[in-house]
């Protein structure tokens, strides 16, 4: 007989998943148990992306804890609690820890359109900034016209290849290919923009 101390051993099944809601799913677990966790995991996802930055850089709790001047246990109740007990400085403790950015977003999501709007407008603000620095300062001007450029070719090229998923059977295909260039100045990978196809 089976006592609750006794631990009995998981039989492997061999089926795999992309995630726990899945496993869950297809082990039958309770629907129950599956509103739990869902609530759990609802309540931690903040707490979850700072444990998975600190194993991003490689960092245990312990070394963490030392960059933060705490204890190695007041990184793993962190680590293990809610968000709601998180505050904005222990956000900013673990960026200055991390040495990495860490920027917060509240509300409802951005869809495709509207996020794509909102790096095209931060990419416009800065561009503008880089061409007022260009401006004040004429030994910058060269490297950031060469920035231009690459950002320019760069962009073509993530156009087209989001372009070229899409279904367009009548598609007309431009291509882009640079026949001439200061050798001196290889601030863009040539070999990725020659014979680049655009549809359009």
């Amino acid at each position: 007989m089976t006592t609750e101390h006794e631990r009995v051993a998981a039989k492997p099944t061999g089926r795999k998943y992309d995630s726990v809601e899945a496993l869950m799913q297809g082990e039958g677990v309770s629907e129950e148990v599956q509103k739990q966790f869902a609530e759990i995991e609802h309540e931690t996802k903040l707490v979850h992306c700072l444990e998975k930055l600190r194993h991003a850089v490689g960092l245990t709790q312990e070394e963490l804890a030392k960059r933060m001047g705490v204890t190695q246990s007041a990184i793993s109740k962190l680590e293990s609690g809610r968000d709601e007990d998180l505050t904005i400085g222990t956000v900013r403790a673990y960026a200055k820890a991390t040495e990495e950015r860490i920027g917060l977003s509240f509300g409802k999501p951005m869809n495709h359109v509207e996020s794509i709007r909102g790096h095209a407008l931060a990419m416009r603000r800065h561009l503008l900034a880089l061409s007022k620095s260009a401006n004040n300062y004429e030994e910058m001007e060269k490297n950031i016209q060469a920035f231009f450029g690459e950002a320019f070719f760069n962009i073509l090229l993530i156009l087209s290849e989001c372009q070229g998923e899409m279904p367009n059977p009548d598609a007309v295909e431009v291509r882009i290919q640079l026949l001439n260039g200061n050798p001196g100045e290889k601030k863009i990978d040539r070999k990725s923009i020659t014979h680049t196809a655009i549809t359009v």
